[in-house]
């Protein structure tokens, strides 16, 4: 089973706008809600993928309770921590004669002591019971920067594997706890390594350090330049699919999802660039954080150019 972790989710509402104008009114044309939250966009992104898996995290108030009845046309199953406070609401602008989004994120609850503590016995119950464990998303305040490498390592003595998705202290904590596999996107690999990449080679020869370290399994998503995946020294790059952008919001985490999936069902490493490539161009292609689903990313994954480098 696959198991989501989401500690600082977030109620996602976009809000769509003709041509926005800083400091001035302006009229909105449309507004979707979404639940989300990397974790949670990882678990919607699963559902169509047939695998077995489970929902956890950390919730709070009238918006955290909301976002429940917001996953409940999501069939999979989900337990999390109830705690005070609110969980946040992140705002999303899109700009639809542009086609930019500004994002505005609130903060989410404030963690106790206490609420970590009751967290981790509820980690280890689900631990039992599955064998890959995803850790996506910001860390909220009040939680300690070295959170997820205590999961992961909580996971490793369970004998359970980690994909890691995180950003800043958080990540570079995680990342000395050693998971299985990480996820970053060009700016958090470049703020990991401390180091900036001008072509993929560059990056190929820096993802060789990170695994002399003992992380297996590395994808660099790039944008439109696609990703580079790597895995004990075999990289490969992977190009874009030819797709109409609408909000690459939740994109990285269609990728994260079609990652484990590939993970859980051994799938080849040049199939694996193909997919976590086509997951995360389609993902693009749809409004807020609506998941691409696998029977449309299995009809066009093959198209996906990738060059080993």
């Amino acid at each position: 089973m696959i198991l989501t972790v989401t500690l600082n989710p977030a109620v996602d509402k976009t809000v769509y706008i003709e041509n926005m104008k800083i400091g001035e009114l302006n009229r909105v044309k449309a507004i979707r809600t979404d639940p989300g939250g990397k974790g949670i966009n990882v678990s919607k992104a699963l559902c169509s993928y047939g695998v077995e898996q489970k929902a956890t995290g950390i919730l709070a108030g009238m918006n955290g309770r909301y976002l429940l009845s917001l996953l409940e046309k999501f069939h999979f199953p989900k337990e999390f921590l109830m705690v005070s406070g609110e969980t946040r609401v992140n705002l999303k602008i899109k700009d639809e004669k542009t086609n930019l989004v500004t994002e505005i994120n609130e903060t989410g609850p404030l963690i106790a002591k206490s609420n970590t503590e009751e967290f981790i016995k509820l980690l280890k119950e689900h631990l039992i019971k599955c064998d890959l464990i995803v850790l996506s998303g910001s860390l909220p305040d009040g939680m300690p920067s070295d959170f997820y490498a205590q999961c992961i390592r909580l996971a490793s003595d369970m004998k359970v594997a980690s994909i890691l998705d995180a950003d800043g202290e958080a990540f570079k904590f995680g990342c000395k706890a050693l998971p299985y596999a990480i996820k970053p996107n060009l700016h958090e690999f470049e703020r990991l390594t401390g180091k900036s990449f001008s072509n993929y080679r560059e990056i190929r020869d820096e993802i060789k350090v990170i695994h002399e370290t003992g992380i297996e399994l590395v994808l660099v998503s790039l944008g439109k330049e696609g990703s580079v995946l790597s895995y004990r020294n075999k990289t490969y790059h992977a190009s874009t699919l030819p797709v109409q952008v609408k909000s690459t919001v939740a994109s990285g985490d269609s990728m994260v999802a079609a990652l484990a999936y590939c993970i859980k069902k051994d799938i080849p490493l040049d199939e694996t660039a193909r997919i976590t490539s086509a997951a995360g161009c389609l993902t693009a292609a749809l409004d807020g954080s609506e998941m691409s689903e696998w029977k449309d990313i299995k009809d066009v994954y093959k198209k996906v150019y990738i060059e080993e480098i």
